[in-house]
């Protein structure tokens, strides 16, 4: 490989690994003040880089978001996309088990705080509501496909998708109570209330019924 060559990509790592940097930055400035207080100033300070290497990067605030945005789907995805790999073959997972996965890996976790503060924020902006669906759109869709498949269904039928959907509400609810009351011990109760149920109606669940296996 030429000289040139090698410094081109060496560039381009380079500024991958700031993108990422401001992103992380981001998403735990959000976790950690929410979207009101949040200025690009604090970001910079959390990442350790200056305002003007930010915005040689992003040209503004709502460019930021949505890339911070994007890094936290793409970790999401990699994170889930390994752990469905490490299964073995033919086998399938309850929604219980994937409840518990998600909330330990996303639903509890600080950076899912981060993305309800931008998701909220979007509500009355117009510019970066557009960003964040868009964003979403293609990874919900293949997320769900995957869960979907995971538990043995098929990812087009409708009620099973309808489902998954609403057990996400569920964990949703969840975690933006617990962004209020932090009593651990209520979370454990609802989240194991909610797994309960689930196990105890798992042969009721729409990809468990006859006709609608994959």
């Amino acid at each position: 490989m030429s000289e040139p060559r090698q410094a081109r990509q060496t560039q381009a790592d380079k500024s991958a690994a700031m993108q990422r940097r401001l992103c992380e930055a981001t998403l735990e400035t959000l976790a950690e003040v929410g979207y009101e207080k949040l200025s690009t100033t604090l970001v910079c300070e959390k990442a350790g880089v200056s305002r003007g290497a930010m915005t040689h990067h992003f040209s503004s605030r709502n460019a930021l978001f949505a890339a911070a945005f994007a890094h936290l789907l793409a970790k999401w995805r990699d994170e889930r996309k390994a752990y469905y790999d490490a299964m073995p073959p033919g086998v399938t997972i309850s929604l219980a088990e994937q409840t518990e996965y998600l909330w330990q890996h996303v639903f509890g976790t600080p950076t899912y705080v981060a993305s309800l503060e931008l998701m909220l924020a979007a509500r009355m902006d117009v510019e970066l509501g557009q960003l964040l669906r868009d964003i979403l759109g293609e990874w919900r869709d293949l997320r769900d496909a995957r869960l979907i498949g995971a538990l043995g269904g098929d990812p087009d039928d409708p009620v099973s998708l309808q489902f998954i959907r609403l057990n996400s509400c569920m964990l949703r609810g969840i975690a933006v109570h617990m962004a209020f009351d932090k009593s651990e011990e209520e979370r454990e109760t609802l989240l194991a209330s909610w797994r309960d149920f689930l196990r105890a109606n798992d042969d009721r669940l729409p990809w468990n019924l006859p006709g609608v296996m994959a």
